[in-house]
């Protein structure tokens, strides 16, 4: 996302303020929604897995996170 809204704004000197908010994005927030929820949400793993390799090879910090949703949903 970080790198959609710089390439926008240098590309077409456009800024859009709230795609720039959406950016910044709060872990903790993130956890604590994903907590929130009931339910089978297994199916997160193969989706957060197909984001990452989009834009190539998953990374070490991709599979950090990814690594970490699988812990978080272990534990329901």
């Amino acid at each position: 996302m970080k790198h959609l809204v710089r390439v926008v704004r240098e590309r077409h000197q456009v800024f859009d303020e709230q795609l720039a908010r959406l950016v910044d994005i709060d872990a903790g927030e993130v956890w604590d929604r994903l907590e929130a929820e009931s339910g089978d949400l297994s199916e997160l793993i193969d989706v957060a897995e197909r984001v990452a390799a989009v834009d190539g090879d998953i990374t070490a910090a991709e599979k950090g996170v990814i690594a970490e949703l699988r812990s978080r949903l272990r534990l329901r």
